[in-house]
């Protein structure tokens, strides 16, 4: 496979955190359109992996490439087309809560620049039907959302630039089962429709059965396995045994 059919690829990554080495030798390589799940223990520094990803980090050694850019590339505008080519949805929303929802959705746009005030709000607007909000809703403050609303304002943001790449760090987090199976069922409508690749953390293994092609499972400071669901589960490692084992873990086996 040629490189320019990943989206991402690290390879020998060494990752701290002060003094704390988290990861060692670690090497991932994603491909296009496809959703691959990273799950992994507490303190295995899957966040801290997302933020390498995301270039939020410098690693202390290694190589990471998103859309075959290094974020060390001496050309500023490279690093630029290849950050506003992914989305990100962060764990909590991480909305601007002083910031109404239409302005939070419409902040990459006007960031990015080139656009004027109409456009803006044609594509605001475009993002919260797709998230199957309406236009009133862009008038709301943060404080006045459910989690529900703020998961799909959140993942609206993220969205606000048709990227082709989508980082969901724990999308289901703090949902009922009702809102958690909505948004997943949303998530994969607007794949459906956009055609973009999705990196997630999860620990739901409903929502990694819903929508996972391939999981990657980090222990032992590197990338022990990556591989279909039902193949990473016949895996005989502690955590995964652990992750996947009780009754969850054999229901999303038998769908699979």
């Amino acid at each position: 496979m040629s490189a320019d059919e990943y989206v991402i690829e690290i390879e020998g990554l060494l990752n701290k955190v002060g003094g704390t080495v988290l990861h060692k030798d670690l090497d991932f390589r994603m491909r296009r359109e496809e959703v691959v799940s990273l799950v992994g223990g507490s303190g295995s520094g899957k966040t801290q992996l997302l933020r390498v990803i995301l270039g939020l980090k410098r690693p202390a050694a290694g190589r990471v490439r998103v859309f075959g850019v290094s974020w060390d590339d001496p050309n500023p505008k490279k690093v630029r087309d290849a950050r506003r080519r992914m989305g990100m949805l962060f764990q909590n929303g991480a909305l601007y809560s002083a910031l109404s929802v239409f302005d939070n959705i419409a902040f990459p746009l006007r960031e990015r620049g080139g656009l004027d005030e109409d456009e803006i709000r044609a594509i605001v607007h475009a993002k919260l039907a797709q998230v199957e909000l309406e236009p009133r809703h862009g008038a709301l403050l943060p404080a006045n959302l459910s989690g529900g609303m703020v998961k799909r304002v959140s993942l609206a943001r993220a969205l606000a630039l048709s990227p082709e790449l989508l980082i969901l760090d724990e999308p289901t987090a703090g949902l009922d089962p009702d809102r958690s199976e909505r948004f997943v069922h949303l998530i994969k409508r607007l794949r459906r429709e956009q055609r973009f690749a999705v990196l997630m953390v999860t620990h739901d293994l409903d929502t990694l059965h819903e929508l996972t092609d391939r999981v990657a499972v980090l222990a032992e400071q590197h990338i022990i396995a990556f591989d279909t669901l039902a193949a990473v589960r016949e895996l005989d490692h502690r955590f995964v045994r652990s992750f996947f084992g009780g009754d969850r873990g054999k229901r999303a086996l038998q769908d699979a």
